[in-house]
């Protein structure tokens, strides 16, 4: 009768699965899809604040304020110390805002900045503005 068998490596087999955990890992990851990647456009009257690749809606929109305030405050111009406001936000897309003559804007998002340039024109030009708007930024976060 012989005892019990010798231990055997499992060095091997340890790699193995290490190996394979790793890849699973990885794969989770991808299945989880890219991180996000948010971006806002705030304004007050015709002045205006943006943001791009932020982790967080809430902290693109925060960016987009504190850069607006940033620009109200150097313009001097705030009427009642009207609070900026966030127009469009926007995750892995672009956006763009336009003005017309007499305050009139449009702001959207889209896959492309052409696109959300050609909206927001559109939905500023449906205010009738005496003069066609204008684009006055345009702006991408990290595309998909």
């Amino acid at each position: 009768m012989s005892g019990p068998a010798p231990p055997r490596s499992v060095r091997g087999l340890t790699l193995a699965l290490a190996l394979c955990a790793g890849a699973a890992s990885a794969q989770s990851a991808d299945a989880a899809g890219p991180s996000p990647r948010w971006g806002a456009i705030a304004v007050q009257q015709q002045l205006f604040g943006y943001a791009f690749d932020q982790p967080t809606r809430a902290a693109a929109e925060q960016a987009a304020r504190a850069q607006c305030a940033a620009a109200v405050a150097k313009a001097r111009t705030s009427k009642g110390g009207a609070a900026c406001e966030v127009r469009t936000a926007f995750n892995r897309q672009c956006a763009a805002l336009a003005f017309g003559n007499f305050g009139e804007w449009g702001a959207a998002s889209a896959p492309t900045r052409e696109q959300a340039a050609r909206e927001a024109t559109h939905q500023c030009n449906e205010h009738l503005p005496t003069e066609p708007c204008k684009v006055a930024v345009q702006v991408c976060s990290a595309a998909p």
